[in-house]
């Protein structure tokens, strides 16, 4: 009977051991989640629930502070093996809060919130590649900035000191590695990039060299690793030639890619060249939405499961308490100087809109009262023929009402100087249908402009709508003599080649103004103090306007092509009229 007893009570005393033991113990799978975010432009603080009207707020931005509170529980649940939060590039520069940091706070910020790793995006560079080196070095403790595609043409060395990042997840190897889009050659200043090459080619932009670059980056890493991700700034925009979906049918061995630069909503899946489908997730921009996916080993296979959060979710959540601290006090620091008033307007400068489920940045696609505030701005201070800025350089609207240093400084964040050239008809022509080329697709290079209008010719209706010139460009109501010189006031930027700009590259600079920033804010001050207290109003003059030969019924050529067909056309009548002369002339005989 002691025997049974005894035999009875290990028995019990064992089975309790099961019932406390966590049943993973037991399981085979492993499972780990992914927080990821992309494109957040300086956006650190969270949008509020309610706005000043006490309306709540369907969307904004969720900001650090909401972000680390969402990710707590999943830190602590044991069925999750490891939580990992990365970023693909573009946090660091877009906003005031950033800008006066140079990218410094930002980066302080996502290391209290427990970032591992981020890609490097092409606004990283906005500050110049030493103060990113300085950006890369505060961030090292915590995480790496990489991107292991970028190194120096001269030693083709890497430019980052750490380019991927080994995690474990229940016995699996995780490896994360960063890429750059090369479209940061043309999408940095040119100054701040120079140097340096992104791996596809001496114009950085064959995609058969790129997926060379990358696929080497992945045959060094996948020995031995169980998950291999690619946190990649490289977007899916379709006017770009290497972009995420042209990218992955060319490479193999990749489990997951977690992307950003396009401003995206994606969870697709794209075939590699082994036929594997691989999985592609971006979450936006802006901290509007954060993604979050969980993926699991079982058997031998890797899954992954995506999903987003969106700010409407979470606009209840206070948010983690120390941040919000940080970020309270670094605004009180800053709030005197920005809060200081400039102006007033008695009518909103527009940057954006809502177009369904989209915000469409009109600067990027037509005339705004903005674009030709700040162009006009540019012309007038330095007294040039015209001015041209690209669109994607203006970064905020203005409201109606009171201007304050703060609101302009989000307008123009780049701190760009303004820079006048001597241009030829012909290279200011050149200059229109290169900034214009992609319309109606959305372009940082579109040109707002000053002292000159234009038209763009487009066939073709909906999302068959295709560019096809640029005409009747005008300037002080004549016409553009392609021989003529002109001089032209634009940013440093785009003097230097930005947005692929090349026909300004090596035009002969006549001046090297200021801040670009000081001319608006100059502007805005005289604007103001003529239209008195009730401030100014700005409009759209039609200096940009759209002819569509579908919606004419004149789908024929334009510009060169409509003068050759006309050229052609007058040479056949000419022809026809000497033969019928000619028959007169014989028959007279």
């Amino acid at each position: 009977m002691k025997i049974m007893r005894r035999t009875a009570t290990l028995f019990v005393a064992m089975a309790l051991m099961f019932v406390f033991i966590p049943t993973r113990v037991f399981a085979s799978d492993v499972q780990f989640v992914i927080y990821h975010t992309n494109d957040i432009h300086g956006r650190a603080e969270g949008t509020p629930e309610k706005d000043e009207d006490g309306q709540v707020n369907d969307t904004g931005s969720i900001g650090y502070a909401r972000y680390k509170e969402i990710m707590a529980d999943d830190r602590v649940n044991p069925a999750i093996d490891r939580v990992l939060v990365l970023d693909a590039g573009d946090a660091v520069h877009g906003t005031l809060f950033a800008q006066l940091s140079a990218g410094e706070n930002i980066i302080d910020l996502m290391q209290m919130v427990g970032v591992d790793a981020m890609a490097c995006g092409n606004h990283e560079f906005g500050y110049g590649p030493v103060q990113l080196k300085e950006l890369d070095n505060r961030a090292a403790s915590g995480f790496p900035l990489m991107a292991a595609n970028v190194k120096t043409t001269a030693a083709d060395t890497p430019f980052f000191k750490v380019n991927h990042k080994e995690f474990a997840a229940g016995g699996k190897k995780i490896v994360v590695f960063g890429i750059a889009t090369p479209e940061t050659k043309l999408k940095a200043h040119p100054n701040y990039t120079q140097g340096l090459s992104f791996g596809a080619g001496p114009d950085e932009q064959d995609l058969d060299a790129f997926i060379s670059t990358v696929q080497a980056v992945i045959d060094a890493l996948r020995p031995g690793t169980d998950c291999l991700i690619m946190l990649g700034h490289l977007g899916v925009e379709k006017s770009s030639p290497i972009r995420t979906d042209t990218l992955i049918p060319g490479l193999s061995g990749l489990d997951l890619v977690i992307d950003g630069h396009s401003h995206t909503v994606c969870q697709e899946k794209i075939k590699d060249r082994d036929g594997r489908e691989v999985l592609v997730v971006q979450t936006g921009n802006y901290f509007e939405n954060i993604g979050r996916i969980t993926v699991t080993f079982s058997d031998g296979q890797v899954s992954a499961q995506a999903g987003i959060i969106s700010f409407k979710e979470v606009r209840h959540l206070q948010g983690d308490a120390e941040i919000l601290d940080r970020i309270k006090a670094f605004n009180d620091e800053t709030a005197e100087e920005m809060s200081k008033e400039i102006g007033r307007t008695a009518s909103r400068l527009d940057h954006s809109e809502k177009r369904g489920q989209d915000q469409i940045a009109l600067l990027r696609v037509q005339e705004t009262n903005l674009g030709n505030l700040v162009a006009d701005s540019m012309r007038k201070a330095t007294g040039a023929d015209l001015a041209l800025v690209n669109g994607g350089g203006i970064r905020a609207g203005l409201e109606k009402g009171v201007i304050s240093f703060g609101d302009a400084v989000a307008v123009l964040p780049f701190g760009n100087l303004i820079t006048v050239i001597e241009l030829t008809g012909r290279q200011i022509l050149d200059a229109l249908k290169h900034g214009a080329g992609d319309y109606p697709a959305p372009s940082g290079g579109f040109p707002q402009v000053s002292g000159l209008s234009y038209v763009i010719v487009t066939r073709g209706q909906g999302e068959e709508e295709v560019f096809v010139d640029v005409d009747e460009v005008m300037v002080g109501g004549m016409p553009l003599d392609p021989a003529k010189t002109y001089t032209l006031a634009t940013s440093d930027f785009l003097a230097a080649g930005g947005d692929d700009y090349k026909m300004f590259q090596d035009a002969r600079q006549v001046l090297l103004h200021g801040l670009l920033l000081e001319a608006f804010i100059d502007e805005i001050k005289t604007l103001t103090r003529e239209a008195g207290e009730q401030g100014f109003s700005y409009k759209s003059s039609g200096r940009i306007r759209v002819r569509n030969l579908s919606e004419l019924g004149l789908d024929i050529p334009t510009g060169e092509s409509a003068s050759l067909i006309l050229s052609g056309m007058l040479y056949l009548v000419l022809a026809v009229l000497l033969l019928m002369a000619a028959g007169r002339k014989a028959r007279g005989k």
